[in-house]
């Protein structure tokens, strides 16, 4: 099965983040309050829970949750009090490895982590901890760049197009970066790449593309950019292969980023496939054809879809349009 590369992300820095703090503590650490730590961290830094104040940094946001979660620790964890106001104080530096504050020179921000626990734990073994921890926080770097590599290809971009309705709404097209024989012309090319199975195989190209790219946006704190990717409307009739294919997605952080492009039309055809992927958690645009009859129940409805693509050439545009405002997901093309 197709692999989630932001998923995979998330496990290594989920190592980095333990294994920094088992250097900390010389292995002496609560797993159970760690992990909580952890989870609220991830939930975050990488799926933008918590966003009860758009205007707060990200590094405030998860300063004060965190602070919030050991307080809450502490109150059913009397015993490993001191355990988890350490923690607090050495998790601080998590943002420094995973990028959220950026470091010029991560040997000296460790150097400052080596004299805070010689201060706050007593440790004085300070060379050899700055050794220790530079070359393991290093590994994990690494093996995060090299991840990234791995999707990385000369052959297939991604062309983004934003809506001038949505201007943080991107339309997502497969681009190909080779060179094809002058016999074959663009419109040849673009049917090729466009019809039957190979419109379906090329999806997994771009959903991996866009995998990276939804990555890139989260390390960089974007959370507001939203992409419209393309469809295949015959996947509907294969579920395994769906599946497969989806599962390069399934991760919240790209769920609350993308949608994928589906015709009213077979969206009518094959209601329950559509409903079962909202239910998934995967998001679904719309593109309003003549198929759509005009009725308040049928308004009300387009609401499940995450935006509504529609043109002035369509027979119910003037009512869509005039319901603009309430559906709010709306977009002009």
């Amino acid at each position: 099965m197709a692999e989630n590369l932001v998923n995979k992300y998330i496990e290594i820095t989920k190592k980095q983040i333990i294994q920094y703090l088992k250097i900390v503590f010389d292995n002496k650490i609560k797993k159970d309050i760690v992990e909580s730590f952890i989870e609220k961290y991830i939930n975050i830094r990488y799926y933008n829970f918590y966003n009860d104040d758009i205007n707060s940094k990200l590094r405030t946001r998860i300063l004060d949750h965190l602070k919030e979660e050991g307080e809450k620790l502490s109150i059913y964890n009397i015993e490993d009090r001191e355990f988890i106001e350490n923690c607090l104080v050495f998790f601080y530096y998590v943002l420094y490895f995973d990028k959220v504050i950026q470091s010029r020179d991560i040997r000296k921000t460790i150097e400052k982590i080596a004299k805070l626990r010689k201060r706050v734990l007593g440790k004085e073994n300070e060379k050899e901890f700055i050794e220790n921890l530079y070359s393991k926080m290093l590994d994990y770097d690494i093996e995060k760049d090299n991840l990234i590599v791995k999707y990385e290809t000369d052959e297939f971009g991604l062309k983004f197009t934003n809506y001038q309705d949505k201007l943080d709404v991107y339309r997502v097209n497969l681009k190909y970066n080779f060179q094809m024989p002058l016999i074959y012309s663009e419109f040849a090319i673009n049917k090729a790449f466009n019809t039957g199975l190979i419109n379906e195989d090329k999806l997994q190209v771009e959903y991996n593309l866009i995998s990276m790219q939804v990555l890139k946006d989260i390390l960089k704190q974007d959370f507001k950019k939203q992409y419209v990717l393309e469809f295949s409307d015959t996947l509907l009739d294969k579920p395994k292969k769906l599946k497969t294919l989806l599962n390069i997605l399934n991760n919240q952080g790209e769920k609350d980023k993308l949608s994928i492009k589906i015709r009213y039309e077979k969206f009518l055809e094959k209601k329950e496939e559509v409903y079962e992927l909202l239910r998934e958690g995967f998001r679904v645009t719309a593109i309003l054809d003549n198929s759509f009859t005009i009725d308040y129940k049928n308004i009300e409805n387009l609401k499940i879809f995450k935006y509504i693509i529609i043109n002035k050439n369509l027979k119910c545009y003037k009512e869509i349009a005039r319901n603009k405002k309430n559906l709010n997901n709306v977009i002009e093309v």
